[in-house]
C-alpha cells in the first residue's frame, strides 16, 4: 500500500502543487516580464541578502553555468548585482538591487491584491493543517533524498 501511495498519491500531489504554484505565480511574474524561475531567483537572493553563486545554484538545484547566465540577465535588467571577491575570483556574491527590491515589493502587492480576499475565506485551522501537512511532506522527501 505504501508503495502505491508513493507511485500514485505522492506524485499526483506533487504535480498538483507544481501546477498550482505555476497558476498562482506565473501571472504575477509575467506581469513584470519575468519567468517564475527569475522571480524565485530574486526571492532567494533577497531572503539571503547576499548569497554566493554556488550556494544559489544548490538552492535552485541548477548547475553553476545556468545560474550564472540567469544572473547576468537579471543584472543587465538592473535587478541584482554580482561582485567577485578580490582575493578569490571564483567567489561571486549576489545581492538584490534597489530596482530588484522594488519589483519584489510590487509583486507582493500584486499577490496581495489578487489573492488576499480568497485567503480571508480560509480559517486559521485550515492554514495550520496545510502547513503541518506540507512540513511532513517536506520531511518525507528529505528522508527519501538522503538515501
Amino acid at each position: 500500500m505504501k508503495i502505491d501511495f508513493l507511485k500514485k498519491e505522492l506524485w499526483d500531489l506533487l504535480r498538483t502543487i507544481q501546477d498550482s504554484k505555476d497558476i498562482v505565480i506565473c501571472p504575477i511574474a509575467k506581469a513584470h516580464n519575468m519567468t517564475p524561475l527569475q522571480l524565485r531567483l530574486l526571492m532567494e537572493i533577497n531572503a539571503a541578502e547576499e548569497i554566493s553563486l554556488s550556494r544559489l545554484s544548490k538552492v535552485l538545484e541548477m548547475n553553476n553555468g545556468n545560474v550564472s547566465t540567469l544572473c547576468k540577465k537579471m543584472e543587465q535588467r538592473g535587478f541584482l548585482t554580482r561582485q567577485r571577491r578580490l582575493d578569490d575570483e571564483r567567489y561571486i556574491a549576489l545581492k538584490i538591487s534597489p530596482d530588484g527590491k522594488r519589483v519584489l515589493q510590487q509583486m507582493d502587492a500584486d499577490m496581495h491584491d489578487k489573492y488576499c480576499l480568497f485567503l480571508d475565506c480560509v480559517s486559521e485551522e485550515q492554514l495550520e493543517k496545510i502547513t503541518t501537512g506540507l512540513k511532513e511532506l517536506q520531511l518525507l522527501l528529505r528522508k527519501m533524498n538522503d538515501q
